[in-house]
């Protein structure tokens, strides 16, 4: 349990940091807070787990160039798989609702 609320504890920190710098960077302060928020939380929880699985001694998967990386314990890359490139053609811009 101390894990979960330490791990939520970071989830708002990187988002408040986000928001910040998005609305200062951005001419759109409320879109550029945001976007900060995500990106920040987004940030914060994979920088916990990847350091969640060093301490589990779990090997970390890695994307390089469309091909996937397993980073043993020892440190040696080997190849996992291959990925195949979506052809689907996303829009360049969202409206959030």
């Amino acid at each position: 349990m101390k894990t979960s609320k330490s791990s939520l504890n970071s989830l708002i920190a990187g988002g408040l940091i986000g928001a910040s710098l998005g609305a200062f960077l951005s001419n759109d302060k409320e879109e550029g807070a945001v976007i900060g928020a995500i990106l920040g939380a987004a940030i914060s929880a994979t920088t916990d787990a990847s350091g969640e699985a060093k301490k589990l001694k779990l090997p970390q998967l890695i994307e390089e160039n469309g091909i996937l990386y397993e980073i043993g314990l020892d440190g040696e890359k080997r190849l996992f798989k291959k990925l195949v490139k979506s052809k689907r053609v996303l829009p360049n811009q969202f409206q959030l609702i």
